[in-house]
């Protein structure tokens, strides 16, 4: 907390940080030039397809989460039915992909919300692929928090996320630690320490339980092209419902600490 406080007080107070103290979210339409974004855009697409055409998207079976698929572009990881393709970045290749992942503005914004100067940690092309959840249910569409301290991701998608692409769901203001929100915390580990009781680091919980804890209705964040949005993790998302099939693409970066760092490392 104190580290977060520390780095507040030397950020310019704009609409941006606001966000992200007040709502632990920041939804940034038109980041980057038209120009720019249509460059990042090619860039991934060219990557996608390339990958594609040596390992086509497959339906997958099994349920809950899957194994790293490690490629030598990058690796494939399911959710349920639902698959992650993470493409690594090159440089060479990728040279708008590369600035943007340095950007300074997603740098302050990341320092904003954690106290932590580094950048965000590897950002990659981020495909996902929603799959049925008839028969394969995708967990992450399950309200949940990652982990018991703060992170933030960021997401800066290049197509449109409409309704029925799987759009961010997140609970504003549920970054926020509170009495309501500890409490319920302690409750969910004291659970994970019955013998037999499903551990997962990532405590999830039931939309009828947030006004309990003091919160509102998740938020649905369609989205255009061109968008970026950082949210601090700690707060309850999910992603959002979706047609079989449907898309998203974006370029993806998340900025992990160890919880237990002084300030400013």
């Amino acid at each position: 907390v104190s580290r977060k406080a520390l780095a507040l007080a030397f950020v310019l107070d704009r609409e941006e940080e606001r966000a992200l103290r007040d709502d632990g979210i920041v939804v940034i339409p038109d980041f980057l030039s038209e120009s720019g974004f249509r460059n990042v855009r090619d860039e991934a697409r060219r990557a996608v397809d390339r990958v594609e055409a040596v390992v086509p998207v497959r339906q997958r079976t099994q349920p809950g989460f899957g194994p790293q698929e490690p490629h030598p572009w990058g690796f494939d990881r399911y959710d349920g039915g639902t698959l992650n393709r993470f493409i690594d970045i090159q440089p060479a290749c990728m040279p708008n992909i590369h600035a943007l992942a340095s950007n300074r503005r997603i740098v302050r914004l990341c320092r904003a919300g954690l106290g932590m100067q580094r950048p965000p940690r590897r950002s990659m092309i981020y495909l996902t692929v929603n799959g049925d959840e008839n028969h394969n249910h995708d967990i992450q569409k399950d309200l949940h928090r990652d982990s018991y301290y703060r992170k933030m991701k960021y997401w800066y998608f290049l197509d449109p996320v409409t309704d029925d692409d799987g759009p961010f769901v997140y609970v504003p203001g549920s970054h926020k630690l509170t009495r309501q929100r500890l409490a319920w915390e302690c409750e969910q580990a004291r659970k994970r320490g019955i013998p037999g009781f499903f551990r997962d680091a990532a405590f999830r919980v039931l939309p009828s339980m947030l006004a309990k804890i003091g919160l509102p209705e998740p938020r649905l964040m369609p989205v255009a092209e061109n968008t970026l949005v950082i949210a601090d993790t700690f707060g309850f998302h999910r992603r959002g419902d979706a047609i079989p099939g449907s898309r998203r693409l974006a370029i993806y970066g998340q900025k992990k600490p160890w919880p237990f760092a002084p300030v400013g490392i």
